[in-house]
């Protein structure tokens, strides 16, 4: 099966399981399996997955199609121009936090230390 094949199963699978970033979370996850970047998938359609790349690729849609956040799937989350790991046992961060804390720093006159009990 070549890349774009794989993608087009995967959106589908994604899509039946109601996920609404399917065609972003599918080319992510082949990503991860194959080591590389979403513009390498897009710009290599036609390159054919060997048999473990296409199995680890199934699995990991299926734990996405079970909803399964895709931070979980990739043990990662970018926050505030950092990257952190996380996992079930941690929360993710969200965009929306961010939002926040710059909110709080414009009005604080980024301070040196802020206090804030969460």
């Amino acid at each position: 099966m070549n890349i774009q094949s794989a993608v087009n199963e995967g959106i589908n699978i994604l899509k039946n399981s109601y996920i609404k970033t399917a065609k972003l979370d599918t080319e992510i996850l082949l990503a991860k399996v194959l080591g590389s970047s979403r513009k390498y998938i897009i710009l290599n359609n036609q390159k054919n997955l060997d048999d473990n790349s296409l199995d680890d690729f199934k699995k990991l849609i299926k734990e996405r199609a079970s909803r399964k956040p895709i931070a979980y799937i990739l043990n990662k989350k970018f926050f505030w121009d950092n990257e952190f790991y996380v996992n079930k046992n941690t929360l993710i961060p969200r965009p929306d936090t961010e939002v926040l804390i710059e909110e709080i720093l414009r009005l604080t006159n980024y301070k040196n230390k802020i206090d804030i009990l969460d």
